[in-house]
């Protein structure tokens, strides 16, 4: 079967939306990006995903994913307004997205021997910018039959 165009674009897609990590300890965690992952955390934690989005990316401003996110680069003001819990929550729910089988945030923490957020936190920013990256449609625009 002759994979077409439209194909290739969905799988790079779901590739930039599935992300596995690494752990120090051997481990490895699968998060994923979807419309799924708003309702996971807003069921899960009462919070609205995308307004936290929007408190985190003005304390990490603009991030650069290919050098990596490096949280000893934060001023102490934006650590006076970082909440470290957003961060193991968004982690958690783009956990949850890609393996339903986990347990709730604490249950789930408790599982790793360590939690560098240092080294997921590059995975976590590039599935927050799918998130609100928007694909263009290529279809040219039709033009209006004059009158």
């Amino acid at each position: 079967m002759k994979s077409t165009i439209r194909d290739k674009r969905a799988a790079i897609k779901e590739a930039r939306m599935l992300k596995v990590v690494d752990l120090p300890d051997g481990k490895q965690i699968a998060l994923q990006s979807s419309a799924v992952t708003a309702i996971l955390y807003k069921s899960q934690f009462g919070k609205d995903f995308f307004a936290d989005m929007i408190k985190l990316s003005k304390v990490f401003g603009t991030v650069n994913t290919e050098k990596g996110v490096d949280l000893s680069d934060l001023s102490y003001e934006d650590l006076d307004r970082l909440d470290m819990t957003v961060l193991y929550q968004v982690t958690w729910a783009f956990a949850k997205n890609a393996d339903d089988s986990i347990g709730d945030l604490q249950t789930w923490l408790a599982q790793f021997d360590t939690f560098p957020l240092q080294d997921i936190m590059t995975a976590v920013s590039d599935l927050i910018a799918n998130l609100f990256t928007t694909t263009k449609n290529s279809k040219a625009p039709t033009k209006r039959a004059s009158r």
